[in-house]
């Protein structure tokens, strides 16, 4: 992706981060610094790696089961939102589509719990450092509960589409999927402003969240009607349906970037947002 860079590999997967990650670094480091002064923001930024190297294990997670199901994975890309594994195209069997989508939190899982075992064992030699550690560790467990939500584009959104897939199809369930999505994005929203009415400042992160969520999961919805008219079309013809290869992110939170062809109707503001950044 335009305007990113590369830091390395992980498992021969390529992993890259946004330029614009680096500008909001700083606010990440101060708002891990457990103590002031210069040595509280070298811990802050120690605490901002810790938190992304976490995000980058969690999209490995995804990655390698996907890979093992036979997508391509093309990159992890680093965003101030989050990850995302960039892959050619997502499983289509439900039950690679539940695996895929679990990989992830468990990966946050297993880190939370290090963390947090940890941190004690790490406390009498710098009480400090194991704050960040067990800090992390709550955070982990934090965003794979949340990724768990049963609604796009949360992995657990994935899960709860291809748990339903089989019932009511894939379209169907993708539609179901990201209304709820979108339903929780606006309590997300109810409850970023509900502070304004006891005279409290707004949650603009919870805000952004929410915004994020809602415009994930309308592209989510997009692409599926996109898929199924290109599949249509293709009856109709006489073709066999193939989806093209397209590149699709996989994270907290999962959205697809499609090329152009069949999958450009699949754009919203999300993607737009996007095409900003870069």
């Amino acid at each position: 992706m335009a305007n990113s860079y590369s830091i390395g590999k992980i498992f021969d997967i390529p992993v890259r981060v946004h330029v614009t990650l680096l500008l909001f670094l700083p606010l990440f480091a101060l708002s891990f610094a457990p103590v002031a002064g210069l040595s509280g923001l070298l811990y802050g930024a120690l605490g901002a790696v810790g938190l992304f190297a976490s995000v980058v294990l969690h999209e490995v997670g995804h990655s390698l089961v996907a890979r093992a199901k036979g997508s391509r994975i093309l990159e992890i890309l680093l965003l101030p939102i989050g990850g995302m594994a960039r892959l050619n195209q997502l499983p289509r069997r439900p039950a690679d589509e539940i695996l895929t989508a679990l990989a992830g939190p468990a990966v946050s899982v297993v880190l939370g719990i290090a963390g947090i075992w940890f941190a004690p064992l790490l406390a009498p030699v710098n009480p400090i450092l194991a704050f960040l550690v067990a800090e992390l560790g709550r955070i982990n467990l934090f965003l794979a509960i949340f990724n768990l939500v049963p609604s796009f584009p949360m992995d657990g959104g994935r899960v709860f589409r291809a748990f339903l897939t089989p019932h009511m199809g894939r379209l169907a369930a993708t539609r179901l999927a990201a209304t709820v999505g979108r339903g929780f994005a606006w309590l997300f929203g109810i409850f970023a402003i509900l502070p304004l009415f006891s005279g409290g400042p707004i949650r603009f992160s919870l805000l952004l969240i929410a915004f994020f969520i809602h415009q994930a999961a309308t592209a989510e919805a997009r692409l599926a009607e996109a898929e199924a008219d290109y599949a249509r079309r293709q009856s109709q013809e006489g073709g066999i349906w193939q989806i093209p290869e397209s590149d699709i992110h996989v994270g907290p939170p999962p959205y697809a970037r499609p090329r152009p062809g069949p999958r450009a109707a699949a754009r919203g503001v999300f993607d737009d947002l996007l095409d900003k950044w870069r």
